[in-house]
């Protein structure tokens, strides 16, 4: 079985910063020798910060249906999601949905203390 590759991932560090002197070209040239690291896999997930922010705008180009896909708005658990499942993983689509979905869940509006919260003296 040929895994989903992950990019950027912890096992392939691939991941690109954007450098201020770099184009879009240069982006995309980038990305693609990077993607280049993949070849015998059932499809590449990319993950980047900002929807619309150049990193994600370069990726769009690189979109092709059931060979790569992305994911925006970066976070912990959308990492961790795609790293412990993208072996397992048979269909790209349904891969970048269960990680989609990992990090919706990983996100929490905590607005106020709780109310249990007891501080304890030291000395």
């Amino acid at each position: 079985m040929k895994p989903i590759a992950v990019w950027p991932t912890i096992s392939f560090p691939t991941a690109s910063p954007v450098q201020p002197d770099e184009d879009q070209n240069d982006i995309i040239n980038n990305a693609i020798a990077a993607l280049q690291e993949f070849p015998d896999n059932r499809g590449v997930l990319i993950m980047t910060d900002i929807f619309g922010a150049t990193p994600c705008n370069a990726a769009r180009r690189l979109v092709r249906e059931n060979k790569s896909a992305i994911l925006t708005g970066l976070n912990a658990p959308m990492m961790i999601k795609a790293i412990q499942y993208s072996s397992q993983a048979e269909n790209l689509s349904d891969f970048t949905e269960t990680v989609k979905e990992a990090a919706i869940r990983g996100i929490f509006a905590i607005t106020s203390a709780p109310e249990d919260l007891v501080c304890k003296e030291h000395g």
